[in-house]
């Protein structure tokens, strides 16, 4: 039986992240993003149980202010694990192209974390492997193609890179 071949579709963006250089293969991913969990009560569920709309409103403001300190103190933890910042300049489920003030090489491995999101916070990461460098724009680029990823983390790129185009699909629309 052959390797699966799998494609992502791949979209630009600019989006603001987070590496380290990673000594091998086998070394541990720092970053793991908490998962969401189902227990979250839904407005809709809050209602039914005759809670006052106000209340609920106010519920719902709380969790969103709640949602932003996370994400707020998130960033901050991550500065300290991942010292080197850098661009996402395109994403895809197999990888990204990114640039940065921190020369990379090719080969070299680097576990990246992605903002995708402010609010809610959404973020993502990966290690990776640079297979090449680039000049896009006076500016280097390194493509770096993911080597280890959570199924959590890979399906929300997914999500996020399905989203934009949809979202660049109806601005076109209206265009």
């Amino acid at each position: 039986m052959g390797e699966e071949q799998r494609t992502f579709l791949r979209i630009p963006t600019k989006l603001h992240g987070r590496m380290r250089f990673v000594a091998s293969e086998s070394e541990l991913q720092l970053f793991r993003e908490a998962p969401i969990t189902s227990s979250t009560v839904t407005v809709m569920e809050l209602k039914n149980a005759g809670i006052n709309e106000a209340l609920v409103h106010a519920l719902q403001d709380i969790d969103r202010k709640l949602d932003m300190l996370i994400g707020i103190h998130t960033q901050d933890s991550i500065q300290d694990d991942f010292p080197y910042p850098m661009e996402v300049v395109e994403i895809s489920g197999a990888g990204v192209k990114v640039s940065s003030a921190s020369p990379l090489a090719v080969d070299q491995l680097v576990e990246m974390v992605f903002t995708l999101t402010q609010l809610p916070v959404r973020m993502a990461g990966a290690i990776g492997r640079v297979i090449r460098e680039e000049v896009q724009d006076g500016r280097q680029i390194w493509a770096i193609d993911f080597t280890k990823i959570r199924d959590r983390d890979l399906e929300t790129i997914v999500q996020f890179v399905f989203q934009t185009q949809r979202d660049e699909l109806r601005v076109k629309k209206w265009e």
